[in-house]
């Protein structure tokens, strides 16, 4: 009986606080979930300032400005032989990686195709992968 009653307490306190979200009845009465909030409160217009100037609303901006432009700056080829390429890769899948590979196997040497050999982490937390150029059906 005692942890219902203690339960009662925090949850009456909890819902008194004030957050910057604020206080939880408000959050219930608005009918809006906490993250949603958060998210409004972030991409708010920054009221303007005294000296006239016109404030610009705080968005986040693309890391990338489309998916050429991440692979160049995340894809870098290591090694390369006639039967053998090596990639180093990082915030890239390795499906993105092997379109690569399959078509530096297929301009090296017509009819090969990229096989992956394997794939390991380097100290800065890099991935390399390695493609054998191989016919596979003739295996």
């Amino acid at each position: 009986m005692k942890k219902i009653w203690l339960m009662g307490l925090v949850l009456i306190g909890c819902a008194s606080c004030r957050s910057d979200y604020g206080t939880l009845s408000e959050i219930w009465k608005s009918g809006a979930s906490a993250n949603e909030q958060a998210v409004y409160q972030e991409t708010a217009v920054e009221p303007a300032s005294q000296t006239g100037t016109v404030s610009i609303p705080r968005t986040a901006q693309p890391r990338y400005m489309n998916d050429a432009d991440r692979f160049r700056q995340n894809i870098v080829m290591k090694v390369s032989g006639e039967d053998y390429v090596v990639y180093e890769y990082a915030d890239v899948r390795i499906d993105d990686v092997a379109t690569l590979a399959s078509r530096y196997c297929f301009e090296t040497t017509q009819g090969k195709k990229a096989y992956l050999r394997d794939i390991y982490m380097t100290k800065n937390h890099k991935r390399r992968a390695t493609f054998d150029c191989v016919h596979l059906a003739s295996q």
